[in-house]
């Protein structure tokens, strides 16, 4: 161990000012980036641990975690390219492996040839209703991983893949937002439609049915009267409910520190893992950290 030290010493002692510095920024950007995911990491289990699961129909505007079933939307289906496997979401990679030869040594890795990640919507369902998923921009981890190789062509190749499938168990944590939908949207087409059908086709027969002050014109307040009463015909003529169905999305968070979290793991395991990364995290900064406090006592002689 003695000797090792002694040798990286020497290796130190002898690099020039330049590379020296260069490989101090570079142990001090290791140190950096690790305190970060530290912080990041254990701040996402914590949210995890602290912030209580609420249910889709009552769930608060803002930022909740929902727990329910992965539901498929209705229209074209998503296929995983790898396999063609009917899917809600999937992400995969493929790699090429590369062998480099210096001499009578060589070294081999893994170059990312191809990968693409779902962007396509689909549902959280609960026991009181549904929501839809943007999975855009979300950190997901799946059960449903697999590993393969294909040795029989050159380069060999590596392929990976990650599916949620529609009914497995998805927990989500991200911002909940309601808006209004598409039937809503056409019940206010419809409902101007017909106040501007009434406006210019009989103006003499809205003037009689609401202008109650009796001035020759439609006031405001008389207009919005005029108003309801198209309300009330567009919801009898299309058979709508008084309370029109509600679409509710969730979604990427504008705030850093609210990350979108999927997954088809459990709470306690999802914790589990940002607390084992966080602490792997914590050990690339003190290790990197004291490398380089090391790196300049034995530079400038101390």
């Amino acid at each position: 161990m003695r000797d090792i030290i002694a040798s990286l010493e020497a290796e130190i002692l002898q690099l020039d000012s330049p590379e020296f510095w260069i490989v101090s920024v570079v142990l001090a950007a290791i140190s950096l980036w690790s305190f970060r995911q530290m912080y990041r990491r254990y701040h996402n289990a914590r949210m995890i641990e602290n912030i209580p699961t609420a249910k889709i129909r009552s769930a608060a505007q803002g930022y909740v975690e929902l727990i329910g079933k992965a539901k498929m939307m209705d229209g074209p289906v998503t296929i995983s390219p790898l396999t063609s496997k009917v899917c809600v979401w999937f992400r995969y990679k493929v790699e090429e492996k590369v062998t480099r030869r210096s001499g009578n040594k060589h070294s081999t890795h893994w170059k990312v040839v191809k990968q693409q990640t779902s962007d396509e919507l689909f549902f959280l369902q609960d026991d009181t209703g549904r929501c839809v998923v943007d999975p855009d921009e979300a950190e997901v981890f799946t059960d449903n991983k697999r590993t393969w190789h294909k040795h029989d062509i050159v380069p060999p190749r590596r392929y990976t893949e990650e599916l949620i499938l529609a009914n497995d168990p998805l927990y989500g944590i991200g911002l909940f937002k309601t808006v209004a939908n598409v039937d809503r949207q056409k019940f206010r087409e419809d409902v101007s439609h017909l106040l501007r059908k009434w406006k210019n086709t009989d103006p003499n027969q809205l003037i009689h049915l609401y202008d109650q002050d009796k001035d020759g014109a439609v006031s405001p307040g008389e207009w919005q009267k005029a108003r309801t009463d198209a309300e009330r015909q567009i919801k009898l003529e299309h058979g709508h409910r008084e309370k029109l169905e509600q679409l509710s999305v969730l979604k990427q968070s504008p705030h850093r520190d609210q990350t979108f979290i999927l997954s088809t793991e459990s709470e306690i395991k999802l914790i589990k893992r940002y607390k084992t990364k966080a602490l792997l995290s914590l050990i690339g900064f003190l290790a990197s950290g004291s490398i380089l406090v090391w790196a300049i006592n034995v530079r400038v002689g101390m």
